[in-house]
Order: C-alpha cells, then structure tokens, then sequence
C-alpha cells in the first residue's frame, strides 16, 4: 500500500494546480485515470492572460483576441471590443501538460491510469485503485475530488452534485478566419437553447462549437446546421470533442477526509461554461485548507468547513450573479434576445462591455444595468432581483 498526506483524484488543472501548491509541504500523488494528460480535450481554451500565467504556459498560447461580435436573432450584431489582449486561446492539451510539469517539478507525483474505485474513510483513508497492473491501494489523510462533473469522489462522500448542467459539442475545422483578433458569439433558441454557440480563430484552423441546455436535442443536431449557415459545413475536421458542463454549485463541497474542486464542486461560470480560473482559485482554498488540517492532524468535516468558507469569498459572488442572470437569459425569447441585441449594440453600453473582465463576466451586469435600465423589462423579476442585490452591497 502507497502512503501520502493528499491524493488528488483528476489530473486537469484544477487537480494540478492544488498539488503544485501543497508539493513543497507534504507528499501528493495525482491519480489520472487516462494514460496521456490533457486527453481527452473538452474545452474551448479560451482563457485570460492570468491563467495563463497561474498555469506558467504561455508556450501553449495559439492565439490573442480583443474581443468578439454576439450575433442575436434577427441579425442583430453587438460589437464589443477591448484594449490589448482580453483572451488568449490555448492548446489545451499542452496547457495540461505544462501544469503536470510544474506540478512534477514542485515535487508531486502523478500516477497514470489509475482510476478511483472506492474509499474507506476513518482515521487514515484507504483508497482502493485500479491501474495498468490491476488494483492498488493508497493510504491518505484527505481525498481532493478533481474528477469532473460525474466526481466519484463526492458520490462516495455523499456530496450532492451540481444543480444544473449544459451539454457540449466543438469542432476544430480547417480553416483561416481573416480576423484573428475577434471571436462570434451566437445567441438564440434556434441556434443554441439554453447557451450560445461560438466561433474561435486559431490561427490556420477555427474552432466552432455550442452548448444547449441538457433537456434539449443533442448538441450536433445544432451545430450541423450553423455550419451550414456559416459556410463551413465542407470543410476539413480536424477533430471534434464533446461534454457536459456543470452549473452551480452543490449546497457543500466538503466532507470528512474529502474536498471537492472545479467541475466537480459546479465552480464554472454560469454566464460563460468557463471553470479553469474559478477551478484553479478553488484549488489554491482547498490547498491552504489542506495544510493547515495537516498541521493540526484534523481532517474532520468541521475543519475543513473553511475550505468552502475562502472559495466562497473569492468565487461566491461571481457564481451567484451568474446563476441569476442565466436563470433570466434561459426565459428570453428570441424576439427578447433581439430586443437585448439593439441595445447591448449601443455605444455606451458597449463602451461598459469592453471594459469587461471574461473571468468575471457577471460584475458587468450593475454596471450595464444601469447603462441600460430598458433591459430590466426582458426579464424584470430576475434582473431586478440582481439589480437591487448588487445596489445593497453598494451601499453596504
């Protein structure tokens, strides 16, 4: 039986971020179920430039964008775009990478295709594995569930899942955009009920994909026909990935000898399906967490209580708007999408948009609100709740 303090169960960056930042402190192992990091890919790639540097990859960097068009229904187009960089679009796979290098550097150690089985908590954890060479055991002090949305880790916890889900399909084509600096964005229930599709430059290819809500049809059915509209439909995949993102995050991401991080915990931003930033700030919580029950030798679900105490101060907010301002968004029509198109397209409006932070896409929604208070009538009881909630922290 294999020893350690912290056994990651997930090696995305979420699982990678939190064992660089205890590596120095105490013996991690990383358990990755696949035989390769990064693989499968199911992710746009689209982050900030502090993610980017959280992770120390910018050689996986492909391209830089300004901003981006949102397309709405009736062939409304909102322009918004930014000073410098807001974005930049990464290999995925080798952003992966790059976290498992620093992570090994810093002294962690990553065990492929091993996959969680079950565990046996009290006192000591007992981990049981299956690997390339049949079953193995682990003894741990704390089990960090970075497992994705259909986390093993918190079903044998007894941790509820997220609240809602958004299911996924993208398409990495063959194809040049002229413009590199600026992404589209599709909105409406006849081109992606319940989310947006986009479309991503990457240099010598594009990457094209959207999410629907999961009581919907299936992804592809969508995305088929908006190749179609777009004049891509023939051209050349490369490869094509799809998933399911969480949304909203369960009523508690702990549990005696266990923490829960990223997708696992619902940490992606409602607005956006984006969960490196809010995984990776997740994992630094729960590392700080995790070495302070060390030293007091108590894994208890009382102690680690503080875990969702730290994300919820740096994340809670964010997510939270989000939520509320998704709820809003699923209820519009598409003729209330056009509407919200003409007047998102406003100078001043989108003069407040390109000030926008995509890490924090929700904290616009005050300040855009008050910009605009026409738009509170396309969904006056969500919006308004938010309003008067953000209005109250304010003056608070």
């Amino acid at each position: 039986m294999k020893e350690c303090d912290f056994l990651v169960v997930g090696g995305g960056p979420s699982g990678l971020s939190f064992a660089s930042a205890v590596s120095k402190r105490a013996k991690v192992v990383v358990l990755e179920e696949h035989d390769i990091i990064g693989q499968p890919v199911q992710c746009t790639g689209l982050v900030t430039p502090r993610v980017v540097d959280l992770a120390g990859a910018r050689k996986t960097v492909l391209n830089r964008m300004r901003g981006g068009y949102f397309h709405f229904p009736g062939d409304q187009v909102a322009e918004v775009r930014g000073k410098g960089t807001k974005a930049m679009v990464v290999d995925r796979a080798a952003f992966d990478q790059a976290c498992a290098e620093r992570a090994i550097d810093l002294g962690a150690e990553i065990a492929l295709g091993e996959r969680f089985v079950d565990a046996h908590r009290g006192g000591k954890v007992i981990v049981r594995c299956s690997g390339p060479k049949g079953p193995c055991d682990y003894a741990t002090k704390l089990i960090i569930g970075a497992d994705g949305y259909k986390s093993n880790v918190a079903k044998m916890a007894g941790l509820e899942g997220p609240r809602d889900y958004v299911r996924g399909v993208q398409m990495d084509i063959r194809h040049q955009e002229e413009d590199q600096e600026m992404l589209d964005v599709y909105l409406g229930k006849k081109v992606a009920p319940g989310f947006f599709a986009w479309k991503i430059p990457c240099g010598e290819m594009t990457r094209i994909g959207l999410c629907i809500s999961r009581s919907q049809d299936t992804p592809l059915n969508y995305l088929t026909p908006l190749l179609q509209k777009l004049g891509l439909k023939d051209k050349e995949r490369i490869r094509v990935t799809s998933g399911m993102i969480p949304i909203g995050p369960p009523p508690r991401t702990y549990a005696e000898n266990v923490l829960i991080i990223g997708d696992a915990a619902g940490q992606a931003k409602p607005l956006s399906g984006g969960g490196l930033y809010t995984g990776m700030v997740a994992a630094k919580c729960a590392a700080d967490t995790a070495l302070e029950c060390l030293e007091e030798d108590d894994f208890s679900s009382a102690a680690l209580s503080s875990y969702e105490v730290r994300w919820k101060a740096k994340l809670g907010k964010e997510l939270d708007r989000g939520y509320l301002i998704r709820r809003a968004f699923t209820k519009l029509s598409d003729r209330k999408l056009e509407e919200a198109g003409r007047i998102l397209s406003r100078e001043d409006v989108s003069k407040v948009l390109a000030e926008g932070d995509i890490d924090f896409p929700a904290d616009l929604a005050p300040r855009v609100l008050r910009t605009a208070p026409s738009l509170l009538k396309l969904a006056p009881s969500f919006l308004g709740a938010l309003f008067k909630r953000s209005s109250a922290r304010t003056e608070e």
